[in-house]
């Protein structure tokens, strides 16, 4: 396997784990969904390891689909190690699972206000 397709398993890897829908993934990231999706494939041609379709039980709820912020519910045995938050235009800020919310809330208001 060439290194950039290990690269891409990595990446497949990484979107499962994030419970993201593929676009949300790309969109969050930059990459072209036809390319996500070209490498998914691929990588499933040719019997390698890939998820084939991203996680609902991580008690958290979907994006607003009309690009406003959702309510984040976590479930007591399902706490991630992190959180991804996507931004409009595409901006992510990662946070520690033991994150303080009003400092979030803060912080998002500031990114979001400087653009």
């Amino acid at each position: 396997m060439t290194e950039r397709a290990k690269d891409w398993q990595r990446m497949l890897k990484e979107w499962k784990r994030s419970g993201l829908s593929q676009a949300a993934f790309c969109r969050g990231r930059g990459i072209k969904p036809v390319t996500f999706y070209w490498w998914k494939r691929k990588l499933l041609a040719n019997g390698n390891a890939v998820p084939r379709s991203r996680s609902r039980g991580n008690g958290l709820s979907a994006l607003s689909s009309k690009g406003g912020f959702a309510e984040v519910r976590v479930a007591a045995a399902a706490c991630p190690r992190t959180y991804e938050v996507v931004l409009s235009r595409g901006r992510v800020i990662r946070l520690p699972g033991d994150f303080d919310p009003e400092a979030v809330t803060r912080l998002i208001s500031a990114v979001e206000a400087a653009c």
